[in-house]
């Protein structure tokens, strides 16, 4: 989280202690907690409480009760199916874009993040690689040129990489997904906007069935209440 300046505010301060603290698990999924409760926590009015709430509502990382404040969702399988569901989608439409407008440095730049993750990810290093992975992305998503779709693939994805780093990756993903990055890169070389989104789709579909076996054997692992 960047540190705040004296121009940074109110709202925007309180915003990214809020995400801190969702992701952390310090507001564990499934609690609520109300306007008054949280301005009083964090020694501000009522004001910046219900913008910085606005703001991470539109990250998915709360859900906004009509006069009661708001609750962290709780995690399941169908909420991250559908974050990687909006992720396939918009990053199909990213890599398709990247292909056609990608400059010669910007491509240089892809490739440097993919090398990255592989050699990350032949050290069996997850946080690393995840770090290389979600610049990999950035690039692609950057040389798109569509700030929309990139605000939104952005928002959702703080969420997504805290619980990957939490639950890691399956056997053998790491190497698969190194894989699929280079089929990725060389679309983008290629100008083949078609191939460069068929592989960016099934790129996160991969992701996606990874990341929801590592989450159902989780809560195997967990005791019955």
């Amino acid at each position: 989280m960047a540190l705040p300046n004296a121009s940074t505010p109110a709202y925007a301060i309180l915003r990214d202690r809020l995400r801190s603290a969702i992701l952390s698990g310090d507001w564990p999924p499934g609690t609520h907690r109300t306007l008054g409760a949280l301005a009083l926590e964090h020694s501000v009015s009522i004001s910046p409480v219900r913008e910085a709430l606005l703001s991470l509502e539109g990250e998915g990382l709360v859900e906004i009760r009509q006069h009661r404040g708001a609750i962290v969702p709780l995690l399941d399988a169908k909420l991250f199916a559908d974050l990687y569901d909006l992720r396939g989608a918009l990053q199909s439409l990213l890599a398709r874009r990247a292909a056609e407008r990608a400059t010669a440095a910007q491509l240089q730049g892809i490739a440097t993040h993919a090398a990255a993750f592989a050699a990350a990810a032949e050290r069996g290093d997850p946080a690393e690689a995840l770090r290389h992975n979600e610049a990999f992305h950035a690039a692609i998503d950057s040389a798109a040129d569509n700030p929309q779709a990139q605000a939104v693939v952005a928002a959702r994805t703080a969420f997504v990489n805290a619980v990957r780093l939490r639950l890691g990756y399956g056997p053998e993903r790491m190497r698969r997904a190194a894989a699929q990055h280079e089929i990725i890169l060389a679309a983008l070389r290629a100008r083949d906007a078609e191939a460069a989104a068929e592989a960016a789709f099934a790129h996160v579909e991969s992701a996606k069935r990874d990341l929801l076996e590592r989450f159902a054997e989780e809560q195997g692992r967990k005791p019955n209440p």
